[in-house]
């Protein structure tokens, strides 16, 4: 009698055929060629990375003494523009604390006078100088105070009836006026001072408005 062959299941001869396939491709599999670039991140180490250089050993080390030359200079060049930028950095510092010491000290200078002008009424008060004369004299230091902040660019806001600008106007009061058009500076209390773009101190106002 024939012996039967045994009978084998679709699904074992589908999973055979899958295994032979892939045992095929891994036999297929070859490493690169000389020449052959390596990608980075398909996890080659470095050796195998070297191997597949077309450069000689000799070369690779020349090549690398020269990438860290380049190195070298380039941290060198990055060193010495952070030490310029700090020594800049510290000359601006510098410059700029003198700058404001030359204002402070043209501003007293400016002052001096006014304040030896307000000396001489104080004494001529103690010595028992009429009330108009020392009016006078009060008036021309007020004066002399006017002109000095002027000579370093400080001017006086103390205009009424101009329209109300909160960028200069700090308004305290209010009152109705029934011809106001805007709200208007209907009455200065206290004066502003600024000086060029710079508000030093906001004029205190009564506003106007309807």
């Amino acid at each position: 009698m024939r012996s039967e062959e045994p009978q084998v299941d679709d699904g074992e001869r589908t999973g055979d055929v899958a295994a032979a396939d892939a045992a095929s491709a891994d036999d297929t599999t070859t490493a690169p060629s000389v020449g052959e670039a390596v990608p980075a991140d398909d996890g080659a180490d470095l050796v195998l990375r070297a191997e597949a250089d077309p450069r000689d050993r000799a070369q690779l080390l020349g090549d690398l003494e020269a990438a860290e030359h380049a190195r070298d200079e380039y941290l060198d060049d990055l060193r010495r523009a952070l030490a310029d930028f700090e020594n800049y950095r510290k000359r601006v510092t510098r410059d700029g604390a003198a700058q404001r010491e030359l204002g402070r000290a043209d501003a007293v200078t400016a002052l001096l006078d006014v304040l030896d002008d307000l000396d001489r009424a104080v004494a001529a008060a103690a010595d028992g100088v009429d009330a108009a004369a020392l009016g006078g004299a009060v008036g021309a230091i007020a004066e002399k105070s006017r002109r000095a902040l002027e000579g370093l660019g400080v001017t006086r806001v103390d205009t009424d009836g101009v329209a109300f600008d909160p960028s200069v106007h700090d308004a305290v009061q209010q009152v109705e006026d029934a011809d106001a058009s805007e709200p208007t500076v209907h009455q200065v209390l206290r004066p502003g001072y600024r000086q060029g773009d710079r508000v030093l101190r906001a004029a205190m106002v009564v506003v106007a408005q309807r």
